[in-house]
């Protein structure tokens, strides 16, 4: 039972590399359209049930494949983070910066989140099809939870972010610089032969 908790913690450090952008973007939007918080706080809910719901179907298609070679999707968080470190080395990945657009009803403001949350999350969606693959069903209930909890807190986190302004300048300027080895250390997850896999011993 311990070792099939233990697929919460991983669950969630994907979850915050794979949305961190999105939590920054969900700061902005919500310090811009204070007006329409509720229309902000439901586009990025919708967004993160449609990257959960399509990571889900992806993981349960990658199940017709070969079961010894799950594991290897592994592979794919890894490279997303290796890709993004060396980004980071040539200084091209930098801190997100707000929509100058301007935006007006409930209804565009919704969208304007939706889509804009949707363009940050092809990781999301990779990386929680891998997990989905790798892990057995009472786990994959466990990702699905976690994936539920994480977008409450971070709605919860974005919410108490722009009350503070110190906060909100360090995750904008800071946070894209962890998000790459998080990804590095859930695809490393994904390859070891845990109790949480469908790889035999």
């Amino acid at each position: 039972m311990n070792n099939l908790i233990a697929i919460i913690p991983v669950a969630a450090g994907a979850y915050i590399a794979t949305n961190l952008d999105n939590f920054v973007l969900l700061v902005l939007l919500l310090t811009r359209y204070s007006n329409h918080t509720a229309s902000v706080i439901a586009g990025f809910f919708a967004c993160m049930f449609i990257l959960g719901f399509t990571g889900f179907w992806i993981g349960m298609a990658a199940n017709i494949a070969p079961v010894e070679y799950l594991g290897l999707l592994g592979f794919v968080p890894i490279s997303i983070g290796v890709i993004g470190v060396v980004k980071l080395l040539r200084g091209e990945s930098g801190p997100i910066e707000a929509d100058e657009k301007s935006i007006g009803g409930m209804r565009t403001v919704f969208m304007a989140t939706l889509i804009s949350q949707l363009g940050n999350g092809a990781d999301t969606i990779v990386t929680f099809g891998a997990l989905f693959a790798d892990s057995m069903p009472s786990a994959d209930i466990l990702i699905v939870l976690t994936l539920v909890a994480m977008a409450v807190i971070f709605v919860l986190a974005a919410i108490y972010t722009i009350r503070h302004a110190t906060l909100n300048d360090l995750i904008r300027r800071h946070g894209h610089r962890v998000t790459p080895f998080i990804l590095i250390i859930v695809g490393a997850y994904i390859l070891a032969n845990t109790a949480t896999d469908l790889l035999p011993d």
